[in-house]
């Protein structure tokens, strides 16, 4: 928990990006809801943000990419929650599509991530919106930005499963 919130006596924040459509999304945000009721019995240690259907606003995206990005289990989180953000491979019915990230973004040789830009990002957060918006039948909005992803933004500590959820829960126990 930041300084600053310990001397306001303010709780901490939790955000879940979350698609009621993935079932991973549903089984983390039943958990985070649980543990909120449960660990928020006495005293209120965090306050629960849930952000359904959406990705990240820029300013999240840099502070999660700048903050959190601590191991390579939380980079591997980033990966998987932002499977369009380095050149890849899929394989659809004998057709082999390589897509590209915008301005060729790869890892740094120091292993960490170089972040979109905020134009770049604001066409993907778009695209994003209006393939949820249109639900195009070709298209999986999966392949931009992949729900569950959550955020304790006070330990700057991600997860996108039960057992990082669990890790990010242990110090609210």
């Amino acid at each position: 928990m930041s300084l600053f919130r310990t001397l306001q006596h303010s709780p901490a924040v939790i955000t879940m990006f979350h698609n009621q459509k993935v079932p991973a999304s549903a089984s983390l945000h039943d958990i985070l809801s649980k543990a909120y009721y449960k660990l928020n019995d006495k005293d209120q240690l965090f306050q629960l943000d849930v952000c359904s259907n959406q990705m990240p606003t820029y300013d999240q995206y840099v502070l999660i990419t700048s903050q959190c990005l601590k191991d390579k289990q939380s980079q591997s989180i980033i990966d998987a929650c932002f499977p369009f953000m380095y050149e890849r491979q899929l394989s659809e019915a004998k057709k082999r599509v390589t897509i590209r990230s915008p301005s060729g973004i790869t890892p740094s040789p120091s292993g960490g991530h170089k972040v979109f830009s905020e134009g770049e990002y604001s066409l993907i957060s778009e695209t994003f919106a209006s393939l949820l918006e249109e639900n195009h039948p070709n298209v999986d909005p999966a392949n931009i930005f992949k729900a569950p992803l959550v955020i304790d933004w006070d330990q700057c500590l991600i997860a996108n499963d039960e057992s990082t959820l669990s890790t990010l829960l242990k110090a609210y126990k």
